[in-house]
């Protein structure tokens, strides 16, 4: 665990101390905004948010705080660190702790998929025992919370996610990240309430890419070029693209083509001028695979070699109540209540069509897509029209939004009246989906339809033994999904080798020297760069 010392944070933040004793100096070991949850030796952060952290200082100090930052004199028993702006402070304090940390930071956001990237790169990469984001800790104070969390003598590696629902927020992430390398996931409709415009959406998740620290990357798919904000990036760029995709100028590109190895998809992956790889991962949606491929090119940039990468993807299935599914009594789930926007929607749809192909009937369980301002009309009855019938399937309809997708599916003219229910609540669907018998259900929704309510408990608890994954190597991985999770992603809907092994600086394809791993991240020679890194 690191050790935060007074003069640093006092100097970072332009505070000042009151009751500090310089001769009995508090150890601060870390930094908590809750109360009831003090570590080991932490501050106490007195955010002022919808209760007032400033009044919860005492009960802070009570559960083990060894001092305070807050924005005036309290007389608490432990010193208080003075200063103006309780956030801006922390996110300070988290910035400059960042800075003095060596080894990659790995920045990662995008319209969806972010959290899943996150947790299969922390899985790629955990020989650099990462530290990775927890749950949904991914705004302007989930992330100085993981930030400050690095240890700098543990760690070899940090997986930082990056959530905005709208412009103007990612500047004050992507300054506290500055990752190393900013992987960028997609471009897609979600948080449309706060971005008016999918072209802002792009603007806002390729500032990621802008903040980078020297020397540093953005990876994305080829798809993102399209976008002025990506193909104008002043930062070294990675690009992902097919085999049979046009040339592309970048400073590196990851050629693949996808192929059907049995039960698992089998990914062939070579660098322009480079190294070949072949790896395979068990069929998910494509958006999954995109999302994939993007986990092992960043895990590969830096530094896993792709014995270690090939034996880590054995290991991946998609989260608990992220696209997780399970077969229960002969029938097949297919589970996503975390979030849903039209992208993931559709891919999501895609995919169920595939692994449920010979199995009938069919039932539907679709929850509102949130937070998409005007176009909501539009986009739910869009999902409504296209979604496909055969004989005996049914549809349950949750949310706000349900009689805008009944008003779609009526309209293609495949579904009746009598093939669809629409319900205020998931609670209030329950006893239907419980009913159903059939081959496969499809259950997807945003976060704020709670759709894990409506199915049955042996389907709960099969969702999450089926896609619980061994996270003993990754700090910070998720657990299985529970009400208890929820707090943090309905204000974002939207994760073996040698531990001394060098980074090396990696100019150009041509300059890998091993046929299996190479290293694309930047060390800094502390004689010439500590001023401008620092």
């Amino acid at each position: 665990m690191h050790f935060f010392k007074c003069d640093d944070i006092q100097a970072w933040t332009g505070g000042k101390w009151y009751k500090l004793d310089t001769a009995a100096r508090p150890e601060i070991h870390g930094f908590s905004t809750d109360s009831r949850n003090m570590g080991n030796s932490f501050a106490f952060v007195a955010i002022k948010a919808a209760r007032d952290g400033h009044d919860f200082a005492e009960d802070a100090v009570k559960n083990g705080a060894t001092a305070i930052i807050a924005e005036r004199e309290l007389d608490v028993g432990v010193p208080v660190l003075v200063v103006e702006d309780c956030l801006k402070a922390f996110q300070r304090i988290a910035k400059m702790h960042r800075l003095r940390f060596e080894w990659p930071v790995i920045g990662v956001t995008g319209s969806c998929g972010k959290t899943s990237t996150k947790e299969m790169l922390a899985k790629l990469i955990s020989w650099k025992n990462p530290l990775c984001t927890e749950g949904n800790f991914n705004n302007d104070l989930g992330i100085p919370l993981t930030l400050t969390k690095i240890d700098t003598r543990a760690n070899q590696a940090a997986v930082i996610e990056a959530g905005v629902s709208g412009t103007g927020q990612m500047d004050v992430l992507a300054e506290m990240i500055e990752p190393d390398i900013a992987l960028i996931t997609n471009v897609g409709l979600a948080h449309m309430e706060g971005f008016g415009e999918i072209g802002n959406v792009a603007k806002e998740k390729a500032k990621l890419a802008a903040h980078t620290a020297p020397f540093g990357w953005a990876l994305f798919h080829h798809n993102l070029l399209s976008w002025k904000a990506f193909d104008e990036l002043k930062c070294r760029k990675a690009i992902l693209a097919p085999t049979e995709a046009p040339d592309i100028r970048a400073d590196l590109v990851f050629r693949y083509s996808l192929v059907e190895a049995g039960e698992n998809i089998g990914i062939d992956m070579s660098i322009e001028g480079g190294a070949d790889y072949y790896f395979e991962v068990c069929k998910m949606s494509d958006g999954m695979i995109d999302n994939a491929l993007l986990s092992i090119a960043a895990a590969l940039m830096v530094g896993t070699k792709e014995e270690q990468i090939a034996g880590r993807l054995q290991l991946i299935a998609p989260l608990p109540m992220r696209g997780g599914t399970a077969d229960c009594g002969g029938t097949l789930y297919y589970v996503d209540c975390y979030n849903a926007s039209p992208t993931s929607m559709k891919d999501a749809l895609n995919h169920f069509a595939k692994i449920s192909q010979d199995r009938r009937p069919k039932l539907y369980v679709l929850g509102s897509m949130a937070e998409l301002g005007l176009g909501t009309h539009r986009h739910h009855k869009e999902i409504g029209y296209n979604l496909p019938h055969s004989e005996a399937d049914k549809a349950i309809l949750v949310g706000a939004n349900a009689e805008i997708y009944k008003t779609g599916m009526l309209e293609a003219g495949n579904w009746s009246e009598g093939d669809i229910s629409v319900f205020k609540s998931a609670e209030d669907a329950k006893a239907e989906v419980s009913n159903f018998k059939g081959g496969a259900v499809f259950v997807k929704g945003s976060r704020v339809c709670a759709l894990e309510n409506a199915l049955p408990d042996k389907v709960l608890e099969a969702i999450n033994s089926a896609g619980q994954s061994d996270n003993s190597d990754i700090q910070g991985g998720n657990e299985n999904f529970a009400a208890s999770d929820i707090d943090e992603a309905e204000a974002d809907e939207e994760a073996d080798a040698d531990a001394d092994e060098k980074n090396e600086e990696f100019q150009g394809s041509e300059e890998i020297e091993s046929e299996d791993s190479f290293d694309a991240i930047e060390r800094y020679d502390e004689e010439e760069d500590e001023e401008e890194r620092f």
